[in-house]
């Protein structure tokens, strides 16, 4: 008889060989050796899943950098940059949650629990958060569609919901926007419907002049003309046309008719254009002696033909009548 502890080497090559044997000879070994390969051939199927998910992970991430290093080069306030570094990041946290959750439930399939009841759960828990999270899930699709539409820079001046100033960061969820008195703005990117740009293209400088009723018009534009010009030919490199425009009698105020000076610029330059322009017009009615025009106000005093009231008058107005009462009054 041959002890259980103790195989004959031929014994064991043969049960290898044709597995029923050992089936026959043995049946409490066979479910054993059976339940271990089911075990191995599962702890391998995790392994494979596991190692698929790092690998589509690593690939992710290498993608994202090569994109990234491409721009790296750049300023940081450019917007190909900017884009490239925040869509990146995201990218790389949405593949890392999406990936890993596919591999957890592949996981616990694995080893024998029920998926269909957690996927269940997992489905109303998560109705549940994006009816909870709506205006989150709003501002981040905004914040992406804003990113990939390219419309938005840093540096921009834009007008976004009455707010006016200049873009200091564009995220998946919030835009930043100081205001010229330094105040940061946090603005959602849900809430970006209707908003100006400034800083698209080109944009114009525009000087209203007053100009007295009394002076003759006719010889004051000339002299607006030229100091545009002259400002014109010192400035190439921001102006964008060759010539400025000087657009008279814009508007008959209460004390001065308007006139005003356009030109067309490089987007951010209007503002000391401006400003310069206002200073050489000042300087040039001082020499010429245009007289710039401040409020008036005309009153006419009506006169009546009754002797003026005095001190006196009033008095005598004012006392009571000497004059004793008739009998017919009384």
């Amino acid at each position: 008889m041959i002890s259980p502890s103790v195989q004959h080497p031929s014994l064991s090559s043969s049960f290898l060989a044709d597995p029923s044997l050992l089936l026959q000879a043995n049946p409490q070994v066979w479910l054993q050796s059976l339940s271990l390969r089911a075990l191995l051939l599962g702890a391998v199927r995790i392994v494979v899943i596991l190692g698929l998910a790092a690998l589509i992970l690593a690939l992710v991430r290498r993608g994202t950098q090569q994109w990234i290093a491409r721009v790296q080069d750049l300023p940081p306030t450019d917007p190909k940059r900017q884009r490239a570094v925040t869509l990146g990041n995201l990218l790389q946290s949405i593949a890392g949650y999406a990936v890993w959750a596919v591999a957890g439930i592949m996981v616990l399939s694995e080893v024998g629990l029920d998926i269909g009841a957690l996927i269940a759960t997992a489905g109303i828990a998560g109705l549940a958060i994006g009816f909870g999270a709506q205006t989150l899930v709003k501002d981040v699709i905004g914040g992406v569609f804003l990113l990939f539409d390219d419309i938005l820079h840093v540096g921009d001046l834009v007008t976004i919901n009455g707010h006016t100033g200049t873009i200091e960061e564009i995220g998946v969820r919030l835009i930043k926007l100081r205001k010229f008195d330094g105040e940061l703005v946090m603005i959602p990117a849900g809430e970006v419907r209707i908003f100006g740009n400034k800083s698209v293209q080109w944009a114009r400088a525009i000087v209203p002049v007053g100009l007295s009723y009394g002076q003759n018009v006719d010889d004051i534009l000339p002299i607006m003309e030229h100091v545009a010009n002259e400002w014109v030919a010192e400035h190439q490199d921001i102006v964008l046309e060759e010539s400025p425009q000087v657009q008279g009698l814009m508007d008959f105020g209460d004390s001065s008719v308007t006139a005003r000076v356009v030109v067309r610029v490089k987007p951010g330059e209007q503002f000391a254009a401006e400003r310069e322009l206002r200073q050489r017009l000042k300087r040039a009615f001082d020499e010429k002696g245009v007289e710039i025009p401040f409020p008036q106000r005309t009153t006419h005093v009506i006169q009546s033909d009754a002797p003026p009231r005095t001190p006196d008058t009033a008095a005598e107005d004012a006392a009571p009548s000497d004059v004793p009462e008739s009998d017919e009054s009384k």
